[in-house]
């Protein structure tokens, strides 16, 4: 044992001593570079408060200034022409020395000297003369005028290091004679192995033959019994972890109507925080339909699904629940399996897509019987009427091009909703846009006399899709000339924030229902459903402006009045 402690020591005392050895060079090192750094900064710091105090001044003046303050600086200052010739200064040193730059080379806010680090630090500065001429300040730190600062700095580590030393050899010495005892660790761990701890180890000691043995062996049972008992874990540990978090609740019951299992789900949905197994499933189903389905199982011994609506709280949902028997290996029967499946999402989605085709049946069928009814009456004679032939031609135009505006609408939200759909970002100028877009709307809104207002707060350029972006404003913006009434404005404003850019659109037309305005960005969904109409819309454009939104990860938000108008505000995050 004390042959083993002897090694052990001297080994743990030969490797503090490599690490305390190191760590002091990269000490050392480490303030020495910190110490130099700080010097190179308060060089430049020094350099620019004096340029910029002899800024614009007189070449005599500067002269001077630079002779006073090298006499009481630990500096050499030097003052240079554009041929680099020292003009005013004291320069000790400077004949041993490469201290000339190239002028071409020093931009105005100054830069440090190409001399070698190891002997000096050398910082230049240009000033501009009254006249209109540059002369250059130069800055010279030697290096070895800071050897007694780094002799300091290696003596404090080398003391630190050194009473570290001693303070570790001690702690080492007590944990050895503390915790080098093999024999009653291997009693201790056997111990505990009896007591059902199978994470017990005993220390390996590799090179005593003595105790090594006996160790090893120790470990090894140790292992095969923590194997043993981890697999028959995970086992347990993977199952309950399926039942808990499964997307569906699971609710079990015994032949006796005992709650024998229910998982973390089951409570959420139906909101049974307090819920246990051992109580009797009558009173903790959360409708009376479920029991139904619960003694069906029982008198037919058969799988049993249903589709309830079921009400907790304020919230109504509709689940697919599925109750299944639970057999012994006599084939006596064990009991219920109840499943809940949350079908709520899957049934609104049913029924939008049944509103959809219901919808653009119905925006289909009045363009349609509009083509047809004319059609008809032309071919009937109202062909030879010339007045009523145009007329009849024109509106069969009209209506033939609000299906194709429907039918390109349609296929451009198919388009966005794509998953695989990839927007062409490059770099925009939101003012220019909008800009643009006035442009474009500008006859249209002199047709109503109402006067199109942009305003710009700030230059913003999004990485946003060019085209995408000016369809977004071109709908919000006729919106607001198509719901205004004649002689009013529009004002079309972009902001630039702190955290965010706005795109604000505000009309001063007919405004939006309180209760109606959570329901505009739906598909078809018309606020004045004749002007819409009568105006050409196809009612897609805000739900395909709210899909452009959210794949620029923007959001869009609506204030209106009724009778006093609508304000859009888009908010673009900062990159």
């Amino acid at each position: 044992m004390k042959t083993y402690r002897s090694r052990f020591m001297t080994t743990l005392i030969f490797l503090v001593t490599g690490i305390l050895l190191t760590l002091g060079i990269v000490l050392g090192q480490l303030f020495k570079d910190f110490y130099l750094d700080s010097e190179r900064d308060r060089l430049k710091e020094d350099a620019q408060l004096a340029a910029l105090y002899l800024e614009g001044g007189e070449l005599d003046e500067i002269r001077e200034y630079v002779g006073q303050i090298d006499d009481g600086s630990s500096f050499d200052i030097l003052l240079l022409n554009s041929r680099m010739e020292v003009i005013a200064g004291t320069p000790f040193r400077v004949g041993s020395i490469d201290y000339k730059i190239d002028p071409s080379m020093v931009p105005e806010e100054g830069t440090f000297g190409e001399a070698d680090e190891d002997e000096l630090i050398q910082y230049t500065k240009p000033i501009e003369l009254a006249t209109g001429g540059t002369v250059y300040l130069t800055f010279i730190r030697y290096v070895s005028d800071l050897e007694g600062v780094y002799n300091r700095i290696w003596l404090t580590i080398a003391l630190a290091l050194f009473f570290s030393f001693f303070i570790i050899l001690f702690v080492l010495q007590h944990l050895t004679n503390q915790f080098i005892q093999p024999i009653d660790e291997a009693t201790i761990v056997l111990r505990e192995l009896a007591d059902g701890n199978y994470r017990a180890r005993v220390y390996e000691l590799r090179n005593d033959e003595e105790t090594g043995s006996l160790a090893w062996s120790i470990n090894v049972l140790a292992r095969n019994l923590e194997s043993i008992s981890l697999g028959e874990s995970v086992q347990r540990a993977r199952l309950e972890s399926l039942i808990e978090y499964m997307g569906a609740g699971l609710l079990l019951v015994d032949e006796r109507g005992i709650v024998t299992l229910v998982n973390r789900s089951y409570r959420e949905m139906f909101q049974y925080d307090d819920l246990s197994i051992g109580q009797f499933y009558h009173g903790i189903l959360p409708s009376p339909e479920v029991e139904t389905l619960i003694e069906d199982v029982y008198l037919t011994e058969e799988v049993h699904r249903r589709q309830l609506s079921i009400r907790t709280g304020f919230n109504q949902k509709t689940y697919m629940v599925s109750a299944a028997p639970i057999f012994s290996d006599t084939g006596m029967l064990r009991g219920t399996t109840l499943l809940f499946n949350d079908i709520t999402e899957l049934k609104r989605l049913e029924k939008m897509r049944k509103d959809f085709v219901a919808n653009v049946s119905h925006e289909l069928k009045t363009p349609l019987t509009s083509i047809r009814g004319f059609s008809e009456t032309l071919l009937d004679g109202a062909k030879e009427v010339p007045e009523l032939r145009d007329q009849f031609l024109d509106i069969i135009q009209k209506e033939a091009t609000r299906m194709q505006m429907l039918v390109e609408d349609l296929l451009e939200l198919s388009r966005l909703e794509r998953d695989d759909f990839q927007m062409e970002l490059v770099s925009v100028d939101l003012n220019q846009l909008v800009d643009e877009v006035c442009l474009l709307l500008s006859q249209k809104a002199s047709k109503k006399s109402i006067q199109l207002e942009a305003k710009h707060e700030g230059t913003v350029v999004l990485q946003a899709d060019l085209n995408r972006m000016k369809q977004v404003i071109m709908n919000l913006v006729a919106n607001a000339i198509n719901y205004s009434p004649e002689g009013s404005r529009v004002e079309i404003a972009v902001e630039a924030k702190a955290d965010s850019y706005k795109l604000r659109v505000k009309d001063n037309g007919i405004g939006i229902d309180e209760k109606e305005v959570s329901r505009i960005f739906e598909r078809f969904y018309r606020v004045d459903k004749a002007r819409s109409r009568n105006s050409g819309g196809t009612g897609l454009g805000l739900a395909i402006v709210k899909h452009i939104i959210d794949l620029h990860h923007a959001t869009i938000d609506v204030e209106s009045e009724e009778g006093k108008g609508t304000t859009f505000t888009i908010t673009f995050p900062r990159v």
